[in-house]
């Protein structure tokens, strides 16, 4: 339950029912202001979110994913941000939960912690590239949109909207105190390796779709070790052009972070993870659809990856 006196309701979109879903909502209606929204086909991330938004009641749209844990205070802290105004977008950092794997050991936990900082060292201008699973804003600010979430996007559709809900003139703020517990994040260097390339594809999309969103320059790296792994993911990225390869590459990263020294390990899965964005970039379809099976891939490894 959520400690709020306000008014609030928990809208569920199910993109197709494939597993036990339904019955798990109906065992929560008696405890919670639940509606379930059902769609009989599978139409993806995109439209579920939009449906979402376009269907939910209230004047404060709190978007939590289903692999988040919701603190008892979330709502009333989201709404005590928006009251009187509707110029603001509440971001919140994931924490990721640790699992028990070698990913996890080499190389998931440094990266955990690092992707946790960045939503509180990100400079104000550039909030909007956090914006994901856990944010929120009124129905005034998302009105203003010209469209909801791009369906272009099948990948990087947060931060994409994230941009424009800023360009709007919405003020994104981070609050500490609503950093939430993430169960969803890669498990093994299987899923993170392609992952990267998605998301260098993605990032190639947007370049294209909003070319006035400035790239951070990234500062010419010195000494000898730092210049050779540059030049190493670079010409990995120029060798291996296709996520396929990634896919390969992310096994055999997996592989041998499970026999490696940890200091090791982690060092091999940073450089596939770093070469395989860059592919992404440079080489990836700005037809993100082409991805669509990554995330079912992720799903279908994550048992094995916990064993």
């Amino acid at each position: 339950m959520q400690d709020t006196t306000e008014p609030w309701e928990v809208l569920v979109v199910l993109d197709r029912v494939h597993d036990e879903s339904p019955a798990v909502i109906d065992a929560f209606r008696d405890r919670l202001p639940l509606r379930a929204l059902h769609s009989p086909a599978p139409h993806g991330v995109v439209a579920a979110l939009n449906v979402g938004y376009d269907q939910a009641r209230g004047r404060v749209l709190i978007r939590c994913d289903d692999d988040l844990t919701p603190a008892p205070d979330m709502v009333r802290r989201h709404v005590a941000h928006h009251r009187g105004r509707d110029d603001v977008g509440v971001s919140c950092a994931m924490r990721d939960v640790p699992s028990a794997t070698a990913y996890w050991d080499t190389y998931g936990r440094e990266a955990a912690a690092r992707r946790t900082a960045q939503w509180y060292d990100r400079e104000p201008d550039r909030r909007w590239v956090d914006w994901s699973a856990h944010n929120s804003v009124t129905r005034t600010a998302w009105s203003r949109l010209d469209h909801g979430f791009d369906p272009r996007f099948v990948y990087g559709q947060d931060s994409e909207l994230g941009f424009r809900l800023a360009r709007s003139g919405v003020r994104i703020v981070v609050d500490p105190a609503l950093e939430i517990e993430h169960r969803g994040a890669p498990l093994s260097a299987a899923n993170r390796v392609p992952r990267a390339y998605v998301a260098g594809a993605s990032r190639s999309l947007f370049q294209r779709v909003h070319g006035e969103a400035h790239e951070v320059t990234v500062p010419l790296r010195r000494g000898l070790r730092t210049r050779a792994w540059d030049a190493g993911t670079a010409l990995t990225a120029a060798a291996l052009t296709e996520w396929r390869h990634y896919e390969l590459l992310g096994r055999g990263a997996e592989s041998a972070s499970r026999r490696l020294p940890p200091n090791v390990g982690r060092r091999v899965v940073a450089f596939c993870v770093e070469s395989a964005g860059r592919a992404g970039r440079r080489h990836g379809s700005t037809d993100l659809s082409t991805y669509r099976p990554q995330k079912s891939r992720e799903l279908q490894r994550e048992r094995p990856a916990t064993g």
